[in-house]
């Protein structure tokens, strides 16, 4: 007697309105967390707005030009931190939502989104902070001693969280190239013969996306996305040796 295939078997029944009822109980819990969270941050907000403007201190002291501006930047540096915590949770929330409408190959290729996802943003955030950030700020305090710097703080806060969020982003390379490979659209022989051609694309999106123009802080970012595309090539081998064997199965 034949087995039925698992698309036969994978057949989820929910009604719809019963699909509602779990998508609302799962972000309202992600919104309970997150009021937590948010709360929990707001009592350390002047820790956190330290935290914020400590790379620009040794330079200048952020200003302010209207009277709610002070309490409005605690308030969104708190929102961010407890924004910033919460993802993980309201990832996992997402995926034991779509979970039971997946395949066990489409599951297969999420996992690792949701393994490592996180730790590659929180790292391609702490490499932006702590290393180009602080150089970023001394050329252009330091790019004119002529003129005194007037900084306001809504629009620095706005440029650290733009660029914490693209630096973390850029750090997601060797999932995309994970998933690309596993659904046979990247190859590691593609990637080590234009390998050329990746490091032409990878100083131009330096050039655009680092704060400043000069060159040592293109070759900041430069560094850690040659690096990532090395490992990227090092992740597609690695997935391809494995479905060798799998195939032959």
């Amino acid at each position: 007697m034949d087995t039925p295939r698992e698309e036969e078997l994978h057949d989820p029944k929910m009604p719809l309105l019963e699909h509602l009822v779990e998508f609302r109980r799962r972000v309202i819990s992600v919104l309970v967390v997150l009021g937590v969270l948010f709360s929990t941050a707001y009592f350390f907000h002047d820790e956190i707005m330290w935290a914020v403007e400590r790379p620009l201190l040794p330079f200048a002291k952020p200003q302010y030009d209207t009277l709610t501006v002070p309490f409005m930047a605690h308030l969104k540096a708190s929102f961010y931190v407890s924004l910033f915590f919460a993802f993980p949770f309201a990832l996992t929330q997402l995926w034991l939502f779509v979970r039971p409408a997946l395949y066990k190959r489409e599951r297969e290729l999420v996992w690792p989104f949701l393994v490592f996802s996180y730790p590659l943003f929180v790292g391609g955030a702490c490499f932006f902070y702590f290393v180009v950030f602080p150089v970023a700020i001394e050329f252009f305090v330091t790019f004119d001693p002529n003129l005194v710097p007037s900084l306001r703080i809504d629009d620095f806060m706005s440029f650290a969280i733009t660029m914490l969020f693209i630096f973390g982003l850029v750090f997601e390379m060797p999932l995309v190239a994970l998933l690309l490979t596993r659904m046979g659209l990247l190859t590691p022989q593609f990637m080590s013969r234009n390998r050329g051609y990746a490091i032409v694309l990878i100083a131009i999106a330096s050039a655009i996306l680092t704060p400043t123009p000069d060159v040592i802080n293109m070759l900041l970012m430069m560094g850690p996305l040659a690096i990532l595309y090395e490992m990227s090539i090092f992740i597609c081998r690695f997935v391809k040796a494995k479905k060798r064997p799998e195939q032959a199965t």
